[in-house]
């Protein structure tokens, strides 16, 4: 969460300055110095600047897809309005006017092999150019996040959670409500007035992506997206820049730390602070559960256990403490069903063994017990749990 005063666009006033303009001296939007840049006129030594050789040949640093986009777009405006040389100074806007003119438009474009990500129906819908054939662009990450964006916006979370990888399983076992409930509590999130998409960034293999808005004019927040079989999918929300993903393992080494040395007041702070960051982590949300279990309110260790699991069904840890919780308060159809999905993911895991073999015998189911036992023991011959509890058993298999 951005906590300091963001400095607004030095020629709109309206959005956030996100880069230096050494032509104007001061901070100002992408959008304003795509709309300057594409005279040429920027200094040599300013990063941003644009060069360029024709409609179809522009060299400029961008932040973004979307401004790279844009920066086209511009270009093509100044293109269309002014003579060229290739039309012997006719204007191309004046041109397109006759369709004589169009298909001398549409020939000279036809000679370049054109990238689909340059928006080249943007020439066509200003020109009317109506025979001019456009490959269309595939949706990219940025794209996929203005649609969560959008879904925030509007407070849609059942379409949000569509476009999350624990779809499935948050349907199948009635837990959308609770998701529901629990993104809508974040007081940023419930009031986005207006978002900006100020940069992006995608990893090396091209399968985890960032994409970076201003919200409100006020809020810095980060979409962190995974591509799974060729879709972009919700990995989390972070209410913070880009730089912040790196730190959250950083953050939660610093939590369980406190947590192992039982400073619950110092755990506390820290969890007040990085959770209100990493808004959607399954991490924080289980270091919650830890510190309300040190403190012996079930309640709220319950909560935040199962926002976990929410937001990682396969958060075996997680699943356990809340299993475990479900188990003490005799929910026991609950708490078999978690222990049977912990032990569809790890077979051998001691806890769930141990504990879902004495469900069975106090279910008298004597036979499944041992077998669990029997399991736990083999792979796990130091477990004196298990032994006793198998040593109870005896005279009954």
């Amino acid at each position: 969460m951005s906590f300091f005063k963001k400095k607004k666009c030095f020629i709109c006033n309206a959005r956030t300055g996100t880069r230096f303009c050494m032509r104007n001296g001061a901070e100002i939007c992408w959008h304003d110095c795509n709309n300057i840049r594409v005279d040429q006129k920027c200094p040599d030594d300013c990063e941003y600047s644009v060069k360029s050789n024709g409609i179809m040949s522009l060299r400029a640093k961008t932040d973004s897809q979307s401004e790279y986009i844009d920066v086209l777009k511009v270009q093509m405006t100044l293109w269309i309005n002014k003579p060229q040389k290739v039309f012997a100074d006719q204007i191309p806007f004046t041109l397109a006017e006759s369709e004589e003119g169009k298909q001398k438009i549409i020939a000279y474009l036809k000679q370049f092999k054109i990238n689909p990500i340059v928006p080249l129906k943007y020439i066509k819908e200003r020109l009317n150019l109506d025979d001019l054939e456009v490959v269309s662009r595939q949706l990219s990450y940025e794209d996929k996040a203005e649609d969560i964006m959008q879904l925030l916006y509007t407070n849609e979370w059942y379409e949000l959670v569509k476009s999350m990888p624990q779809y499935q399983y948050l349907e199948s076992n009635n837990l959308i409500d609770k998701f529901s409930k629990f993104i809508a509590s974040h007081k940023i999130l419930k009031k986005i007035s207006n978002f900006d998409l100020v940069s992006s960034a995608l990893n090396k293999e091209r399968n985890n992506a960032l994409v970076y808005f201003d919200i409100n004019n006020k809020y810095d927040l980060t979409i962190n997206l995974q591509l799974d079989n060729e879709k972009w999918i919700l990995k989390s929300i972070i209410a913070g820049s880009l730089d912040l993903i790196n730190s959250e393992q950083e953050a939660l080494q610093q939590v369980a730390v406190l947590l192992s040395k039982n400073e619950t007041s110092k755990a506390f702070d820290l969890l007040s602070k990085y959770a209100n960051i990493y808004l959607m982590s399954s991490d924080f949300e289980y270091y919650w559960g830890i510190y309300y279990t040190y403190l012996k309110n079930s309640k709220k260790a319950e909560i935040h256990f199962l926002q976990a699991v929410i937001l990682d069904p396969a958060f075996i840890e997680a699943k356990y403490n809340y299993a475990l919780l479900m188990h003490s308060k005799a929910k026991m159809h609950q708490a078999k069903k978690l222990y049977q999905e912990i032990l569809n993911e790890a077979p051998t895991e001691p806890k769930t063994l141990n504990n879902l073999a004495s469900m069975y015998i106090d279910e008298k189911e004597y036979g499944k017990a041992a077998e669990l036992l029997n399991t736990c023991i083999s792979k796990n011959p130091d477990f004196d749990l298990a032994k006793q509890n198998l040593e109870r058993i005896k005279e009954f298999i």
